[in-house]
Parts: C-alpha cells; sequence; structure tokens
C-alpha cells in the first residue's frame, strides 16, 4: 500500500499536476484571511464532492463549518472564506464558481477536479444523518 501510494505521489509531482495531496500539505487554513461571505453564500448546503456527501454552513461573516460523510467515515470540521474561495480546515480548499438562493458550485483546487454542486438545504433534509445531527 505504501508503495503504491509513493509511486501515485511521484507521478503526481513528476507531472506537474496539483494533486488533493498539495492543499493538505500547504496547510492554508490557518494563514487564510477571513472575508465577509457574500449574502448568496451564506446558508447551508448540502451535496455530493467527489465521493462524499458534504453538508457546508457558511455564516456571514465569512467562517463556517464543513461536515462529510462517506463509507461510514464522518467528520466535521471548520471552514473559511478568504474572498474568492472556501479554505478548509485541512488545507483543503474549493473556488466558487457561483452561489444563487438555491444552488452553490464550488471547484477544488487542484487539476482534473469537476465541480461540485450543492443545493441550499436549511432544514438539512438532505445532509447524512450523521452531518444532521452534528450540525443541528
Amino acid at each position: 500500500m505504501r508503495f503504491a501510494l509513493g509511486i501515485l505521489l511521484a507521478a503526481a509531482l513528476l507531472s506537474g499536476c496539483a494533486t488533493p495531496l498539495d492543499d493538505l500539505l500547504e496547510g492554508g487554513y490557518s494563514e487564510a484571511k477571513v472575508q465577509p461571505a457574500p449574502a448568496s453564500l451564506v446558508g447551508t448546503w448540502t451535496g455530493s464532492m467527489g465521493s462524499y456527501l458534504v453538508t457546508l454552513v457558511v455564516e456571514p461573516d465569512g467562517t463556517g463549518r464543513y461536515c462529510h460523510s462517506w463509507n461510514e467515515k464522518n467528520a466535521v470540521s471548520l471552514l473559511k472564506y478568504d474572498g474568492e474561495r472556501l479554505v478548509f480546515q485541512d488545507g483543503a480548499r474549493a473556488e466558487l464558481i457561483s452561489a444563487s438562493s438555491d444552488k452553490l458550485i464550488l471547484k477544488p483546487s487542484y487539476k482534473h477536479a469537476k465541480e461540485s454542486v450543492l443545493r441550499a438545504d436549511r432544514s438539512l433534509r438532505a445532509a447524512s444523518l450523521y452531518c444532521r445531527s452534528a450540525l443541528r
């Protein structure tokens, strides 16, 4: 397993592609400067980011919480809005593509990542059971 991970990491480094690991190793959460969130971003959002079902709670001051669930792995962490993107506590980042009253589109910062569409979910009906409980 370590060998396979080493090969994958070496291939990514040699190819010059940004990987999700780049953001995590950079650890930019503590350095991210919080900016007030646009009104269209403020709220509770649920959708898929890759294989994870995620729920974001974004406050007007640009801070918030990020909950995700996948394969019985669940976690809640913090997030910051820096004026252009969401920066998650683990260092991952997602660029804000658009936000409206019912739809939020984010794009993770690594190359070849697909845009993620999250829907307004104030009642947490679409959230995982874990996130529904953790974010109430």
